[in-house]
């Protein structure tokens, strides 16, 4: 479905006032290739920490 996000807050004559937009989350296919991206730096972080060691 869509989300609100708030994009800036900040005070105006005592009153908060907030800049919002409305987004449309991501597609299946589209979250597989960002999670696949997460784990590979994640593996890449790994390996570099434990051979620094």
């Amino acid at each position: 479905g869509y989300t609100l996000v708030p994009l800036n807050l900040h005070w105006k004559a005592g009153k908060v006032k907030c800049e919002i937009a409305l987004a449309k989350g991501k597609a299946e296919h589209d979250k597989r290739d960002t999670i696949k991206d997460r784990e590979g730096k994640r593996e890449v972080e790994r390996a570099m920490k434990s051979r620094n060691r």
